[in-house]
């Protein structure tokens, strides 16, 4: 086995991958209990939609831990709120909500880790591969990341929940409107979850379709060098690209022997630039340049 395959074998067997099954497997021994105090003077109905509600969007986490594709890393992310949000809610008059609180707040952050985003996308890798996540833009992040987040919670909810409680107008007319909202919703974040560098035989392919119209092979033998960004570059400079998106973490600077195109996203017609360096935010740039080092990249 090479090295790579070596460090991918141990990634899929990681500690943090099993904890993260663990932590979302566990989750209806507390959360459920706290729906049940939340919901105790609500209609049957309504206690029956939340069931529903809470049950799919557990087995969806769950499914996408196991099956690791980018839908289950989407799943799992949109999911992982939920129950520190019903701690919260739950907060007031339920003894058990600290619990659900904390095991609420454990499953959030693993689900937000790095290595677990990267784990779950590595799954849709095949042969020599090794996908590696970038991390979401600053800008999505601070607004409109949790404004469709609540879209996407409140258009399959809210519907459902008033057709429990016997509200069929309202209820119908929040499901109408909601489905789609919640299916824009899930689109949007998906995209976030498709961000990747993927190392390949020859070299590795920036894969970020958020920043570039398609995605870009940067060959092994084309890298001058890769490592953090300096301070002082020349963002200006026609000949380097950023596809950093203002991310907060280290920015890798890789320097080419060679021209490369590469097709921004912009309104209007597309145009082609023609660069010799990319700057690029992975979520685990240790790991990034790890896997480089064991390919060999560069030369």
């Amino acid at each position: 086995m090479t090295s790579t395959g070596i460090g991918a074998s141990l990634l899929g067997e990681s500690s943090l991958a099993w904890l993260m099954r663990l932590v979302w497997a566990i989750l209806p021994l507390t959360t459920g209990a706290l729906i049940d105090d939340i919901l105790s003077d609500s209609a049957s109905g309504v206690r029956w939609v939340a069931a529903v509600l809470a049950w799919g969007a557990w087995t969806a986490g769950l499914v996408g831990l196991l099956v690791r594709r980018p839908w289950g890393l989407t799943a799992l992310r949109v999911a992982a709120p939920a129950p520190l949000l019903l701690a919260l809610i739950g907060a007031v008059g339920s003894d058990g909500s600290w619990i659900a609180a904390v095991h609420g707040v454990g499953a959030l952050v693993l689900a937000l880790l790095p290595e677990t985003g990267s784990h779950v996308v590595d799954g849709l890798s095949y042969g020599d591969e090794r996908r590696l996540m970038l991390r979401a833009p600053f800008a999505l992040l601070i607004g409109p990341v949790p404004l469709l987040w609540i879209v996407v919670v409140v258009g399959l909810s809210a519907g459902p929940l008033f057709l429990g409680d016997g509200r069929w107008l309202l209820g119908g007319a929040l499901t109408i409107a909601g489905l789609p909202a919640a299916w824009f919703g899930l689109r949007a974040v998906h995209q976030l979850c498709r961000r990747w560098i993927v190392f390949v035989p020859n070299g590795f392919v920036v894969h970020d379709l958020l920043a570039t119209r398609e995605p870009f092979l940067l060959r092994r033998q084309d890298v001058l060098a890769i490592g953090p960004a300096l301070a002082d570059i020349d963002l200006d400079d026609e000949r380097l690209i950023d596809l950093s998106g203002n991310a907060l973490g280290v920015v890798l600077d890789i320097q080419l022997d060679g021209d490369i195109e590469v097709v921004p996203v912009a309104r209007g017609v597309a145009e082609v630039k023609v660069v010799q360096r990319v700057l690029v935010t992975p979520a685990r740039p240790g790991a990034v340049l790890r896997e480089a080092r064991a390919r060999r990249i560069p030369r």
